[in-house]
């Protein structure tokens, strides 16, 4: 097992930035055609799903964007977009207090171990575990708790999750149990869940 006092900084906070291509991708996906989204992106980092969805000139109701980091916040925050809330909060701390609910969700999570979280955010992702159904063990990676409380976040009338995974975390029998009308496909490691 590795160390907390052995883990870099960076995979401390599990920052993988996605590449502009491929948040560019998962937009023109997500969007496809529609005007009136409410769209999340749960671990917005610097800011490259908001780049590119100004960058895209793509028309939506609102974007909602949750940084942990301030320093990557606040860089979030100085992109120009209508409708825009730059959140420095942990994720499952919003996902578990937030009523709003989201017609797409895009990002690409942090890959975060279970023993580098600390007691709070073990705890609410054990929450958004228990929202869900599905058992949170001590194995379980931060990207897999976005995933689930992405999902709970979504709009009743159906929505979708288009995110960015490392191959090697491309496997989800767990996700197949969350919800019966939650249906998942991978293209190399961007995933694709829809609710319907």
């Amino acid at each position: 097992m590795k160390l907390i006092e052995n883990a870099t900084a960076e995979k401390l906070r599990g920052g993988f930035y996605t590449p502009e291509p491929i948040a560019e991708f998962i937009l023109r996906w997500g969007i496809n055609g529609s005007t009136d989204f409410d769209i999340l992106e749960p671990s917005c980092g610097d800011g490259v799903f908001l780049e590119q969805l100004r960058d895209l000139k793509a028309k939506y109701n609102s974007i909602t964007a949750i940084e942990f980091d301030e320093v990557e916040a606040k860089k979030a925050d100085k992109i120009e977009l209508e409708n825009k809330q730059v959140i420095n909060d942990d994720f499952h701390t919003y996902c578990n207090n937030t009523e709003k609910r989201f017609d797409l969700v895009v990002g690409n999570p942090p890959y975060i171990r279970f023993q580098f979280f600390d007691r709070n955010q073990q705890a609410e992702a054990g929450d958004i575990f228990i929202r869900a159904g599905l058992k949170y063990s001590k194995l379980t990676n931060a990207w897999v708790s976005f995933v689930v409380g992405s999902s709970l976040l979504l709009k009743d009338n159906g929505g979708k999750i288009g995110s960015f995974y490392q191959q090697r975390f491309c496997r989800f029998p767990l996700l197949c149990n969350c919800e019966n009308s939650l249906h998942i496909f991978t293209i190399k490691s961007i995933s694709f869940l829809l609710k319907s």
